[in-house]
C-alpha cells in the first residue's frame, strides 16, 4: 500500500464523523496503559461561505490572480481574514508556471506581513518564505537577507541555494558551503540550486576537482546542466554524459566506462555503483571499488555514499562501508542509522572496541537503529519512564492556542496542508511539558495524527500512550486473531500508513485505516469470505480492519512467513520483494535487506513499521520480541 500522504477524500466542507462513539474495553491487562478508547471528535461549525474559501485556495495554488480577486471580493464577512489576504494577494508573487514573479508589489507584502505578524505568525512565515523567493529571483540581496533572517522554518531548499548566491555576490568563497548543502544530488536540479552552481562555473573560482564535482552532481538528473557545468572542457562533458546515461542504465553502459587513473573516470564509475545500487544490482560494489582505485581522494556527496555503505553491505564488503561513512559530512555521519553500520563494520573487521562504541551512540535514538544497537549491546529494550500527566491547567493552556484553532478548523475543510501547517508552526521551541499537553489536547479532539506527531517531538519527557495509541483495540484483537498476525504488527502498519485519520485517503486513492486500495479491498473480501462487499465499505472501521490485517496475514503466508518483507509487500505491492530478494549475491540479514530496498518510501516505511511494533509489543504485553531475530536472515 502506498504511505499516507495526508489527504483526505474530498467531502462537504463542514467535517466528517471521523470515528464511532464508545469505548473500547482492552483485553490485556498491559493494554489498559494505552490510549485504547475512541477518539472524541468535536466538529467546527460551518459557514455559509466555507465552499467560495476553498475555491479561493484553488485559484491561490494555481497562480490565478483574476480568478483570486473574484473569490476575495465575495468572503468580506469570512473570519479567517488574514487568509483571505493571503491567498488574494499569493498569486501575485507567482508568475502561472510557478516562478517567482519580480513584478511582485512590495509594498502590499510588506503591509500583510506588518499586519498580521503578531496575530498570525504561521502565515506570515510563509509570507516571508514567498516573498524571500520573490527577492532572490530579483537577486535583491540586502532585501533578501533582511527577509531570509526573519524566515523562521527556514526549510526551503531554493531559499538555501539563494543564500549562497548572495554570499557568492559578496565575494565569499560559498564551494563548502555548496558540497554540504547540495549533498543528495537532487538538489542540484532545484532551479535556484542551479542558478547557485551555474554562478559558481562562470565565476572562474572552481578548481578542475570542484567542476568535475559540480558536473557529476548535476548530470545524474540533467545532462545539459552537467555539460553546462562542463564549460566545453571534454573529459568532464564526456564524464557527464556517462553519470546522466547511468541514471536509467541496466547493465550496457559497463563496456563504455573510462579506466584511467583520473577524477573525470572515477566519478563516471561512482555514479555507475551509485545507480546500480539503486537498482539493488549485485554488481554495485564493483564499481564503487574501481572509482577508489582510480582516484583514491574521490570526493562525493552524502547519497551516493550513502549508497556505496549499501553496495558494500549486500557484497559484503565491510571495508567499502566504513570507507563511505568515513567521508560523509560530519551530520550525516552521526545519525543513528550510520553509527549502527559504523558499528557493524567495526564487528566485521574484528574491533569489538569501536563497534560497542558506535553502538552506544545509535542506541541513544529509539528508532529501528537505536533498537537494535540495544540489543547488539546486549540491553533490553523497554519503554521509557513515562511523564507526569499533563494537568488541567497545561492543557487548557493549549487549547487556548489560536493556530490549535485554526488546524481544527482547516481539517474540517478537508485543507491538509493548512492544517498541519497551523498545528505545527506553534509547536516550535514548546519544551516538553507544553508538548505533552498538546498532544493531550491533541488526542481529546480527535486528533490522533496531531497527537503522535506532537508527542514525537519530545526530548527528554515521554508518553509513550500518545506516541503508540491503540483506539478500536476490541475490534483489532479479533481481526488480528482472525487472520493470525499479533496486533503489535498491525498497529505499527497503522501508524505509518494512516496515523489513525480514519477517512484518510492517499494520492494512490488508498483508503481508511490501514490505507486500502478499493481493487484489493474486492479480492481480499473475496479471498476472506465477505460477501455483498462495496467499495464505500472501506471507510467502516471494522471492515478496513478485517480488510487489512486479513492481506497483511496472506501476503506474510506469501512472501514465506517475513514480517519484514512482508511489510515491504504492504507497502510496494508483494511482487517487489522478491525482486529485490533475487538480486542478492548471498544471504543477509534482514536488516541489510530493509537498508538497501531501492524504494526510500519503502525503506523507511519498513524500518519505521518493524520499530512500531516492537513498542506497540511492550505496550500492549509489556514484552517485545528481539527485533534482529523478527528481522532473520534473507536468501536470494
Amino acid at each position: 500500500m502506498p504511505s499516507f500522504k495526508q489527504a483526505f477524500p474530498k467531502v462537504r466542507a463542514s467535517g466528517v464523523a471521523f470515528v464511532v462513539s464508545g469505548l473500547l474495553t482492552s483485553t490485556t491487562i498491559f493494554a489498559q496503559n494505552t490510549y485504547s478508547e475512541a477518539p472524541n471528535t468535536t466538529n467546527v461549525a460551518d459557514h455559509p461561505l466555507d465552499g467560495v474559501f476553498a475555491q479561493l485556495r484553488d485559484a491561490a495554488r494555481k497562480n490565478d490572480v483574476n480568478r483570486a480577486d473574484q473569490l476575495a471580493d465575495q468572503l468580506g464577512s469570512y473570519p479567517l481574514t488574514s487568509y483571505v489576504a493571503y491567498y488574494r494577494l499569493k498569486p501575485r508573487l507567482f508568475n502561472s508556471n510557478g516562478t517567482p514573479n519580480t513584478n511582485a508589489p512590495d509594498a502590499a507584502i510588506m503591509q500583510f506581513i506588518n499586519t498580521y505578524k503578531t496575530e498570525h505568525p504561521a502565515l506570515v512565515d510563509r509570507m516571508r518564505n514567498d516573498y524571500a523567493l520573490v527577492l532572490g529571483e530579483r537577486r535583491d540581496w540586502g532585501n533578501f537577507r533582511t527577509m531570509y533572517a526573519q524566515f523562521e522554518l527556514k526549510d526551503d531548499t531554493q531559499l538555501k541555494c539563494y543564500e549562497q548566491m548572495a554570499n557568492l555576490a559578496d565575494g565569499t568563497n560559498v564551494i563548502a558551503a555548496t558540497k554540504a548543502l547540495l549533498s543528495e544530488s537532487k538538489y542540484a536540479n532545484v532551479r535556484s540550486c542551479q542558478q547557485l552552481l551555474n554562478q559558481l562555473s562562470d565565476s572562474g573560482k572552481l578548481s578542475a576537482e570542484n567542476r568535475n564535482y559540480f558536473a557529476a552532481l548535476a548530470a545524474y538528473n540533467s545532462n545539459a546542466q552537467g555539460q553546462a557545468l562542463a564549460n566545453g572542457n571534454a573529459a568532464t562533458a564526456r564524464m557527464a554524459s556517462l553519470v546522466n546515461q547511468a541514471n536509467n542504465d541496466k547493465g550496457g553502459l559497463a563496456s563504455n566506462l573510462p579506466t584511467d587513473n583520473s577524477q573525470t573516470s572515477a566519478l563516471a564509475q561512482a555514479y555507475y555503483g551509485y545507480s546500480a545500487s539503486r537498482q539493488a544490482r549485485s554488481d554495485a560494489a564493483t564499481y564503487y571499488r574501481n572509482a577508489y582505485q582510480q582516484y583514491k581522494q574521490l570526493d562525493l556527496p552524502d547519497d551516493v555514499l550513502g549508497w556505496q555503505a549499501r553496495a558494500g553491505m549486500r557484497s559484503g564488503d565491510w571495508q567499502l562501508v566504513a570507507t563511505a561513512i568515513d567521508r560523509m559530512t560530519h551530520d550525516e555521519q552521526n545519525t543513528s542509522v550510520w553509527q549502527y553500520w559504523r558499528g557493524r563494520a567495526y564487528a566485521a573487521q574484528g574491533d569489538k572496541t569501536s563497534a560497542a562504541a558506535q553502538y552506544r551512540q545509535a542506541a541513544s535514538s529509539i528508532d529501528f537503529y537505536g533498537i537494535l544497537s540495544k540489543e547488539e549491546l546486549g540491553q533490553k529494550v523497554s519503554l521509557p519512564p513515562a511523564a507526569a500527566p499533563s494537568t488541567k491547567e497545561e492543557i487548557n493552556v493549549a487549547a487556548r492556542n489560536q493556530g490549535f484553532e485554526r488546524a481544527r478548523k482547516f481539517k474540517a475543510l478537508n485543507m491538509i496542508l493548512e492544517y498541519n501547517r497551523e498545528w505545527n508552526f506553534p509547536l516550535r521551541g514548546m519544551n516538553d511539558r507544553q508538548l505533552l499537553a498538546s498532544a493531550e489536547y491533541a488526542h481529546k479532539i480527535g486528533f490522533l495524527d496531531r497527537m503522535i506527531n506532537t508527542s514525537d517531538r519530545t526530548q527528554s519527557e515521554f508518553n509513550f500512550k500518545q506516541r503508540y495509541p491503540t483506539p478500536y483495540l476490541n475490534i483489532m484483537n479479533r481481526r488480528a486473531a482472525d487472520a493470525g498476525i499479533t496486533p503489535a504488527w498491525a498497529y505499527g502498519i497503522i501508524r505509518q500508513e494512516s496515523r489513525f485519520v480514519t477517512f484518510a485517503q492517499s494520492s494512490a486513492n488508498a483508503n481508511g485505516l490501514m490505507q486500502i486500495i478499493p481493487g484489493t479491498a474486492r479480492l481480499v473480501a473475496r479471498r476472506i469470505g465477505l460477501t455483498n462487499f462495496t467499495d464505500n465499505q472501506i471507510y467502516d472501521i471494522d471492515t478496513n480492519i478485517q480488510l487489512g490485517t486479513a492481506y497483511l496475514g496472506q501476503t506474510r503466508d506469501q512472501l514465506g512467513g517475513s514480517l519484514p518483507l512482508a511489510s515491504a509487500g504492504y507497502n510496494a505491492g508483494p511482487g517487489r520483494p522478491p525482486q529485490w530478494r533475487r538480486t542478492l549475491s548471498r544471504s543477509v540479514d534482514g536488516a541489510i535487506y530493509a537498508e538497501t530496498i531501492p524504494f526510500s518510501e519503502t525503506r523507511d516505511y519498513v524500518k519505521n513499521v518493524m520499530s512500531n511494533m516492537v513498542y506497540y509489543h511492550l505496550m500492549l504485553d509489556g514484552s517485545a520480541p528481539s527485533l534482529k531475530n523478527v528481522m532473520s536472515t534473507v536468501s536470494p
